[in-house]
């Protein structure tokens, strides 16, 4: 299943979330030959080297991806979700707040793992449970492959609790020939941090507040 839009309204146009997203693929584009020896030692620095990690890893890592379905797939997930959020926030709060997750995603990485690690997902994670709190009860539609193709809605409180957390991050990584090569930390922490800090501003009033926020149910 792959979210490809939500019904939440966008009231301003979210310049901060292009902005990052653009920047994710002009930095893919610039490594996309990953796999060759000279390139892979120029980028190994920015990774997150969790065992001893640099400052500035925290921020770099954020940046890079693997691979094409990496990028991809964190991306259309910044795309949906992260459109709506960047209205809500204004730009310099947004891309200070997805910066925010995925420092803290890297945080949660690092305490739990002693690997390598690289990739949006960790902000998303954040982005994404922040979207929950403010939209609760908008559908989020989905494109689905199985046998055929189709589209379904589903309010987010529901999909993103139950689906996008609790089944891909927990419930996956205990099921036998689960990627080893998947942060499931640093998704968990990333969560964690967007429902925590979106919640805490809601309450502090720094972050409108209305009738529809997960405050309010």
């Amino acid at each position: 299943m792959i979210p490809i839009s939500t019904d939440s309204p966008i009231r301003r146009t979210p310049l901060a979330n292009y902005a990052l997203i653009a920047l994710n693929a002009l930095v893919f584009v610039m490594t996309i030959r990953f796999d060759e020896p000279g390139l892979r030692d120029g980028v190994t620095p920015y990774l997150l080297h969790a065992d001893e990690p640099e400052v500035s890893q925290f921020l770099t890592y954020q940046f890079l991806h693997s691979d094409s379905l990496h990028l991809v797939g964190n991306m259309i997930f910044l795309w949906v979700f992260g459109n709506p959020v960047n209205a809500a926030f204004g730009h310099i709060a947004y891309t200070l707040f997805y910066l925010a997750g995925g420092v803290t995603a890297g945080l949660g990485f690092a305490l739990a793992s002693t690997h390598p690690l690289l990739g949006a997902s960790g902000a998303v994670a954040a982005v994404t449970t922040s979207y929950l709190v403010l939209f609760p009860r908008n559908h989020v539609r989905f494109i689905y492959f199985f046998i055929f193709i189709g589209f379904f809605e589903l309010p987010s409180l529901l999909i993103i609790t139950a689906k996008i957390i609790v089944w891909d991050n927990l419930i996956m990584p205990s099921l036998p020939g689960s990627g080893d090569n998947v942060a499931y930390s640093a998704h968990l922490a990333g969560y964690a941090f967007g429902l925590t800090a979106t919640l805490l501003l809601l309450l502090l009033r720094v972050l409108p507040r209305d009738q529809f926020d997960l405050l309010a149910l």
